[in-house]
């Protein structure tokens, strides 16, 4: 089901959720989704003009269809910086957030060594609180790494994309269970508070609101 905020589309597959944010001279796609979804995507994203792609991260995952939607449409992709190195996913091995994850932990990181995307041409790298302003559409890029040494934000009004930064299950709102460095996925979250976003868009689950963020996390996580 597409779900709509103000101008920005979010549309659910399987597990996973894409992103367009509507501009007046062309249309930014946010993440691609896995494998299972391809002709679905391109079936949803034909409505729109797609110009820019730009990657929460550069997990498969969120990577796996850049290079056919980059070809389909024949559109710009934008990375963080910091993510130059897990480009191939092969060095990103993340670090489980408890015992009762490790399992979950080993598997996907057997997974992102071993479903690797197709190479796509990289048209931006992004830095910290670049501003981007294109098709009519103001973005702030913010460093959250953590999930993968390269993970971004992306601020749009009052609406925040975050990838795997935060994970909405349950009643909680938490980091994701596996990370790269798990220190600086704590770090991000006070990023994500500073920002104060009335919208967190996350890459597995539902739309987190401020009022949740708020009561999923202490005080002193805050500071």
């Amino acid at each position: 089901m597409e779900k709509k905020y103000d101008n920005v589309f979010m549309k659910r597959f399987y597990y996973f959720n894409l992103y367009v944010i509507k501009g007046k001279s062309g249309d930014i796609l946010i993440d691609t989704g896995f494998i299972c979804m391809k002709k679905r995507v391109k079936k949803w994203l034909d409505q729109f003009n797609i110009k820019l792609i730009i990657l929460t991260h550069v997990h498969v995952d969120h990577a796996w269809n850049v290079k056919y939607i980059q070809e389909l449409y024949n559109c710009k992709v934008a990375i963080g910086v910091k993510d130059k190195d897990n480009l191939d996913n092969s060095k990103i091995n993340s670090i489980a957030r408890s015992f009762r994850y490790i399992r979950w932990t080993n598997l996907m990181n057997w997974g992102m060594n071993k479903f690797v995307p197709k190479d796509y041409k990289i048209d931006f790298y992004l830095k910290n609180n670049e501003v981007i302003e294109k098709y009519g559409l103001k973005l702030k890029i913010i460093w959250l790494k953590g999930h993968t040494t390269g993970s971004i934000g992306i601020r749009y009004k009052n609406f925040l994309f975050v990838g795997d930064a935060l994970v909405n299950r349950g009643k909680k709102v938490s980091i994701a269970f596996q990370n790269q460095h798990p220190i600086d996925a704590v770090k991000s979250v006070k990023k994500i508070f500073k920002e104060n976003p009335d919208y967190i868009f996350v890459g597995h689950d539902n739309v987190i609101t401020k009022n949740k963020l708020y009561s999923s996390f202490n005080l002193i996580d805050k500071a």
